[in-house]
């Protein structure tokens, strides 16, 4: 008399999923900021973020924080300059000439 095995059903693999699909904005809203192109930056990185908060199953919100931070940074520089030159230009019409 031989005992029969039990009856195990094979295991089941678990199901392959997509990745959430990226934001395009925050795509942009880093290349736009890696550019210099920095009102574009920053408007699409804000554009991207609400959008992502607002829709979780997409991905990208670290890409539109980085087009963020490198658009302001990129307008602070601009900020800058334009105050240098500012700071020259006013300083060089107050010299007397001779």
């Amino acid at each position: 008399m031989t005992a029969e095995q039990p009856y195990y059903p094979r295991p089941v693999p678990p199901a392959m999923t997509s990745p959430a699909p990226t934001n395009g904005m925050s795509v942009a809203a880093l290349v736009l900021g890696i550019l210099g192109i920095a009102p574009l930056a920053v408007i699409f990185g804000h554009l991207a973020a609400r959008d992502i908060r607002n829709n979780p199953p997409q991905s990208g919100y670290g890409m539109a924080i980085a087009g963020l931070v490198l658009g302001y940074v990129v307008l602070a520089v601009w900020a800058m300059v334009f105050v240098f030159f500012l700071v020259v230009m006013i300083g060089a019409s107050t010299i007397p000439t001779a």
